[in-house]
């Protein structure tokens, strides 16, 4: 029987560029468009919402993975950059680069053989068009 799960939010607009995000009874958060569009400092902006999407969707899934191997983590770092550039006459993200460093006291090849499976199975990532890559720095 195939699954199906819903997930929400709601936008309420303040002024200008500025918005707040609710997410029901959980956090939630103003946001704006980034100052390269001519929004406001100092706010998160979609364009970071949706790279740091990628990103917090690689280290959940490396996690569910890892614990399902019964890998031992001492500890998870990564950085992630999203390329927004022009593609076609359109702006589009084009690239999201994972740079992660993932300490194990646990079989390094069965790690890296779990952040390949990330790279190609990860919900999110899977669901975007850019191009995700991830470099994982295994120690």
């Amino acid at each position: 029987m195939e699954k199906s799960f819903r997930f929400s939010n709601t936008i309420k607009w303040k002024s200008e560029y500025e918005a707040s995000l609710f997410f029901g009874d959980k956090a939630n958060f103003e946001f704006a468009t980034p100052p390269e569009f001519r929004g406001p400092e100092g706010f998160v902006s979609p364009e970071e919402l949706f790279v740091a999407s990628a990103h917090a969707c690689c280290l959940t899934t490396f996690i569910a993975k890892a614990l399902k191997a019964e890998i031992n983590l001492i500890s998870y770092e990564s950085s992630a950059e999203g390329i927004l550039e022009k593609l076609d006459g359109q702006l589009m993200f084009t690239k999201i680069a994972i740079k992660s460093r993932i300490k194990t006291d646990g079989d390094k090849e069965k790690v890296k053989k779990i952040v390949e499976q990330v790279e190609q199975n990860a919900l999110v990532i899977n669901s975007m068009k850019t191009n995700v890559t991830i470099e994982a720095i295994i120690e």
